[in-house]
């Protein structure tokens, strides 16, 4: 690097780290006021942060470059949003139902992510913390035995039979699957339903894969979505996974934990109430049963 960009680059970090020194020691006083709004220095200086992605190293190279005009013009462009924020307000918008609910409910986002961000930094996510986890917690990274399989679905018995010769002709049954299947998540991917494990399927479909031979056509299969032509390409046995194949299951994990030991903390010390009742008629839409 030359002389010339090392003293460019040690006058720019100079310049954010004034920047920095600058919002920090700056008063209330308005930079800009429109109406019964106002900004200081340190919320424009925020702002003009959050439109270049939170990078300060840019804030810095926009001031060191911008004049005075320049500037005023920036700031005459945050002055036309207050503007209509002010004229929202004035005209009774920040009472409306539904706008008062989006204000109300992204101001508890803002606050949860501000809150989470704060404590999360005080969890110990070292690699030491994060093998313990998978240590004490062994069941979660058990892999169950699965069948890697596909099907093909149809409305009626009829059409199902009429896809299972197809394949036995065509010996594509990834093509069948995408022009007979009507199972819009599966049939663009020539019906494959990946690996399966116990209790992912409706009960008539599990009991044919776990029947079925590897390589070999079931069906129709009836259940409750219509009639199915199931072919199981490969089988796996249950296993305990290593540590390093559950690495970032077991991070995630952890950081599950620390997330539910927050929430207990703090229903003890807030409390949480559900009104049941109200929540049996929600809309006007009766719950239906519960399945037994």
């Amino acid at each position: 690097m030359s002389f010339r960009k090392v003293t460019k680059l040690i006058a720019l970090i100079s310049t954010v780290v004034l920047i920095a020194a600058s919002a920090a020691m700056a008063a209330d006083k308005p930079v800009l006021t429109v109406g019964t709004s106002t900004l200081d220095e340190k919320e424009i200086i925020n702002l003009m942060s959050s439109t270049s992605g939170g990078n300060m190293m840019m804030v810095g190279l926009m001031l060191a470059q911008s004049t005075l005009p320049e500037r005023v013009e920036l700031v005459n462009q945050m002055a036309h949003a207050l503007l209509f924020a002010e004229a929202a307000k004035t005209s009774g918008l920040e009472s409306r139902p539904d706008i008062a609910f989006q204000i109300k409910w992204q101001t508890m986002q803002i606050l949860m992510q501000a809150y989470f961000e704060q404590n999360s930094a005080k969890w110990d996510m070292s690699e030491k913390a994060v093998r313990n986890y998978y240590d004490t917690h062994k069941e979660e990274f058990f892999q169950a035995p699965a069948a890697h399989a596909r099907h093909i679905l149809s409305d009626t018995e009829g059409g199902a039979l009429d896809a299972a010769l197809e394949v036995y002709k065509t010996k594509d049954f990834a093509k069948v699957a995408s022009e007979y299947s009507r199972d819009p998540g599966s049939a663009k991917n020539g019906g494959d339903l990946g690996w399966v494990e116990k209790g992912m399927m409706v009960k008539p479909v599990e009991e044919a894969i776990e029947n079925a031979a590897v390589g070999s056509l079931v069906g129709p299969v009836k259940s409750d979505y219509g009639w199915h032509i199931i072919e199981v390409l490969e089988r796996r046995p249950g296993r305990q996974l290593s540590y390093e194949e559950s690495g970032e299951r077991a991070l995630q994990g952890l950081q599950r934990q620390y997330l539910e030991n927050e929430i207990k903390v703090l229903q003890a010390k807030f409390g949480v109430t559900i009104d049941e009742e109200a929540l049996k008629n929600l809309g006007g839409v009766p719950a239906p049963e519960a399945a037994k």
